[in-house]
């Protein structure tokens, strides 16, 4: 994958999670999250109630990270 020029890079250990290892988490940048928080007019445990990440993958290199507003209806099904 290429480089992304003026970015800022930081290391992170994986830790797989569930049953058998079924999902790997991977930290999110608290700056990534405040900075989110912010462009919406939110405190960062508002904007962690009000929004979930989304990763986006497939024939490429690498993952890409993107955050969505929770509908209304996903919220039940989140907070179970």
């Amino acid at each position: 994958m290429a480089e992304i020029r003026d970015s800022y890079k930081r290391r992170y250990k994986m830790r797989a999670v569930g049953q058998d290892g079924l999902n790997i988490v991977v930290s999110i940048p608290r700056v990534v999250i405040e900075r989110e928080a912010e462009k919406h007019g939110l405190t960062i445990p508002e904007f962690l109630e009000q929004f979930k990440a989304v990763a986006q993958y497939d024939n490429f290199e690498g993952v890409r990270y993107t955050f969505e507003k929770i509908k209304k209806e996903e919220e039940t099904v989140l907070s179970s």
